[in-house]
């Protein structure tokens, strides 16, 4: 999947997410989505996140969790059962994650799990990942790259 999409106001992110929804409920139905999340500060990375949990019906007000490191959402979605949004900004070592039993996640089906600043910990993404880069085009627009 390589789609660029260019996005004004934040509901249409929509249109992205659908693309990453069909996209994946054909190719991987049993696997954990990944999706990891690139920009800079301010470029959309929670918003998407916001946008996605919306769409799947969390209905609880989605924060970034630069502090917390991890949330999880519930969801009461025919393909999936949780969100778990990850910001690993603050991580300094992978290692910070086993309490967090992050690789179990990554291998628990039926979870979407939204990280970002994934190059934090590249390591432990998988390469199935898909990697969304947004890209600020000027206070109301966004390029949106989706690859994966």
């Amino acid at each position: 999947m390589n789609q660029e999409f260019v996005v004004g106001q934040p509901a249409e992110f929509s249109v992205v997410i659908k693309a990453v929804l069909e996209e994946f409920s054909v190719k991987k139905a049993e696997e954990t989505l990944v999706i990891a999340l690139v920009g800079d500060l301010g470029a959309g990375k929670t918003t998407f996140t916001q946008i996605l949990g919306q769409t799947l019906g969390v209905t609880e007000h989605i924060t970034s969790p630069t502090f917390t490191i991890m949330k999880t959402y519930s969801l009461n979605h025919n393909q999936f059962d949780n969100l778990v949004h990850m910001d690993a900004y603050r991580i300094e070592d992978e290692t910070e994650l086993v309490p967090l039993k992050f690789s179990e996640i990554l291998n628990n089906p039926r979870t979407i799990v939204c990280i970002e600043w994934p190059e934090k910990i590249s390591s432990i993404v998988p390469q199935s990942a898909i990697k969304i880069a947004i890209k600020i085009i000027d206070n109301e627009k966004r390029k949106v790259f989706v690859s994966g």
